[in-house]
C-alpha cells in the first residue's frame, strides 16, 4: 500500500518537473526574443537620419538658450533689476518683522486678531511664533 501511495506523488513530481522545464525553456526563448528586439528597436532609433539631425539641433538650440540667457543676466538693465528685486526683497523682510511685532503688541493690548483700516475694511492676522537656532558660544549650559 506504502508503494501505490508513492506512485501518485512520483508522477506528480515528473509532472511538476516537465512542466518547470517548459516554462524555463519558454522563459529562455521570451528573453532572448526580447533581447533581439530590443537590439533591433535601439539601430532603427540610432540608424535614423532624421533623428539625427533633430537631436545635433536640438544640441545647438540648448546652447544657443544658455548663451542668450547668459547675455540678458549680464546685461546692464537685468542686473539693475537684480540690485532692485534683492532691496525690495530686505525691506519687505524687515516690514514683516516690525509688522509682526505690532500685530504682535496689538493682540497683547486688545486680545483680538482683527483691525480696521481707515478705509473700512477689516484686516484679519495670524500670531506665528519662530524658534531661531541657537547661537553661538553666547547659551547657558
Amino acid at each position: 500500500m506504502d508503494a501505490k501511495q508513492n506512485l501518485p506523488q512520483q508522477d506528480t513530481l515528473t509532472a511538476l518537473q516537465a512542466l518547470l522545464e517548459r516554462q524555463t525553456e519558454r522563459t529562455d526563448e521570451l528573453r532572448r526574443q526580447l533581447r533581439m528586439l530590443s537590439e533591433s528597436m535601439k539601430a532603427i532609433l540610432e540608424n535614423d537620419t532624421q533623428l539625427s539631425e533633430a537631436a545635433v539641433l536640438a544640441e545647438h538650440a540648448t546652447k544657443q538658450i544658455k548663451e542668450r540667457k547668459k547675455t540678458l543676466t549680464e546685461s546692464p538693465e537685468y542686473r539693475q533689476d537684480r540690485v532692485k528685486s534683492v532691496e525690495m526683497k530686505d525691506e519687505l523682510k524687515e516690514l514683516e518683522e516690525s509688522l509682526n511685532n505690532n500685530l504682535l503688541s496689538y493682540y497683547q493690548q486688545t486680545g483680538v486678531k482683527t483691525f480696521d483700516t481707515t478705509g473700512g475694511e477689516q484686516r484679519e492676522f495670524r500670531i506665528h511664533a519662530k524658534v531661531l537656532p541657537k547661537k553661538k558660544g553666547g547659551g547657558h549650559e
